[in-house]
């Protein structure tokens, strides 16, 4: 990334150039060195140089580094955000870094508590709470139909206002105010051996897909799979798949599971465990004290679906857990919620039916357990 943003920089800040030179000729092992030597010694010596030299800088510049969570090593990530803090002090002309990533742990923790990081004014914008963003995409999604319309082999006999407003509304809703979706549902629609209009069609629900091996969101499905695959333990994946499952099973409650059980009460964990076990998948999710909201709504549609089929994600397991934890704490007052776990999905068309059975039997003992616990 280092020599990339120097080649940017020799071609901003004139009569920088030979001061490059000098260094890279002076040591020519200089871009196998780590990363602080290279900033200092292509970035900030050339820049002090400059300045000595009595060329004047008055423009600010905006170095742009997007993607920053693409890396391929965290520790890569975070000492590269490190060299460029401990840099910013020493550069003489008005330069900023603007640094654009998924909200990934270590990324955040290095922004909040680094001692280097904490030495230069930074300010952060999280893109989930943006107000436009809805805006932003309906704008998109407007254009980029408008494109398909004009230049695709069978644009001209799509209708002038096609899709309808309902249409774009519901992938504006898909979204969940991210672009990543928006794109990977126009890069899908667009292409030039389908009808587009049938492949929205795909993308609402309305249609069966075309052909075998047709994967609507494969890009989005990738970028799941990848955060998904930074879960190096087993266990705490299957944990983690407990959780998103509670979740699922509130938002289609429709205010029926309304008790005040926490997630970490109905799995048994201590304050502050759920923090950390979902840690790694922070960009997927937002916490605030007991409180988890999913950030994307296709991330469940990549779960129930066999798109998410290497994942340990099995709602009867969900339900059965819940419901069993319940009642050994003996809680009366959320003997309901097991309830709702058992019988408003016993035949859930996600379970296994070989599962069925098992939570037929637990159930079973939950209505035994109610009576004892009830009952003097």
């Amino acid at each position: 990334m280092i020599p990339t943003l120097v080649s940017h920089l020799v071609c901003t800040f004139e009569g920088i150039v030979p001061f490059v030179e000098e260094r890279i000729c002076k040591d020519r092992a200089l871009f196998t060195k780590r990363y602080q030597s290279q900033i200092q010694q292509l970035l900030v010596e050339p820049l002090l140089a400059l300045q000595s030299s009595g060329s004047p800088v008055t423009v600010p510049r905006l170095i742009v580094i997007d993607g920053l969570d693409e890396c391929e090593d965290a520790e890569v990530q975070c000492e590269l955000l490190r060299v460029i803090a401990r840099a910013m002090p020493q550069i003489p002309f008005p330069l900023r870094f603007f640094v654009t990533s998924r909200p990934e742990a270590h990324i955040m923790r290095v922004f909040s508590h680094d001692r280097d990081l904490q030495a230069v004014p930074i300010y952060r914008f999280n893109l989930s709470d943006d107000p436009d963003a809805d805006m932003d995409i309906r704008k998109f999604l407007d254009e980029e139909f408008a494109e398909i319309r004009r230049v695709h082999h069978v644009g001209l006999q799509l209708s002038h206002n096609w899709p309808n407003q309902t249409a774009v509304t519901s992938l504006v809703e898909r979204s969940s105010g991210h672009f990543v979706y928006a794109s990977t549902a126009i890069r899908y629609i667009r292409c030039p051996e389908h009808r587009p209009d049938e492949r929205l069609q795909v993308i609402l629900g309305l249609r069966q897909l075309q052909e075998v091996g047709d994967r609507p969101y494969d890009q989005l499905d990738a970028l799941y799979a990848l955060i998904f695959r930074g879960v190096k333990n087993y266990s705490r994946l299957q944990k983690i798949c407990l959780v998103l499952g509670i979740l699922y099973f509130q938002s289609i409650t429709l205010g029926l599971f309304s008790c005040d059980i926490t997630i970490e009460e109905l799995l048994e964990m201590q304050a502050g465990d759920l923090v950390l076990l979902l840690d790694p998948i922070l960009s997927l999710v937002a916490i605030d004290g007991n409180h988890v909201r999913i950030l994307h709504k296709s991330l469940m549609d990549y779960l129930l679906d066999l798109r998410g089929e290497h994942l340990p994600f099995d709602l009867s397991l969900v339900h059965e857990v819940a419901a069993i934890n319940i009642l050994k704490q003996r809680i009366l007052k959320h003997v309901y919620s097991a309830l709702f776990f058992f019988y408003l999905h016993t035949l859930h068309p996600h379970s296994p039916s070989s599962s069925k059975l098992r939570r037929i039997s637990i159930f079973l003992l939950f209505i035994a357990n109610m009576r004892i616990s009830v009952i003097p």
